[in-house]
């Protein structure tokens, strides 16, 4: 039950972080931000997608965060 509730909570953060990416391109493409804090904005909002979209499907595997660490 437990990994349930954590694939389908990982699954909404992945949406979440989506919505909240196309967000952040509208804002950066209006000028109502500078590009700089545009690409800032976008590429932590991609990292967390994908951290959380492996969280989703997998929910017994621990550490999310070793999918970007450098091996």
């Amino acid at each position: 039950m437990f990994n349930r509730i954590v694939s389908v909570s990982s699954f909404l953060v992945v949406l979440l972080s989506a919505a909240l990416f196309l967000q952040s391109a509208w804002l950066t493409m209006s000028g109502k931000i500078s590009q700089t804090d545009g690409i800032f904005l976008l590429a932590g909002w991609l990292a967390a997608g994908l951290v959380f979209s492996y969280r989703a499907a997998d929910p017994n595997f621990l550490e999310p965060v070793s999918i970007i660490k450098s091996r």
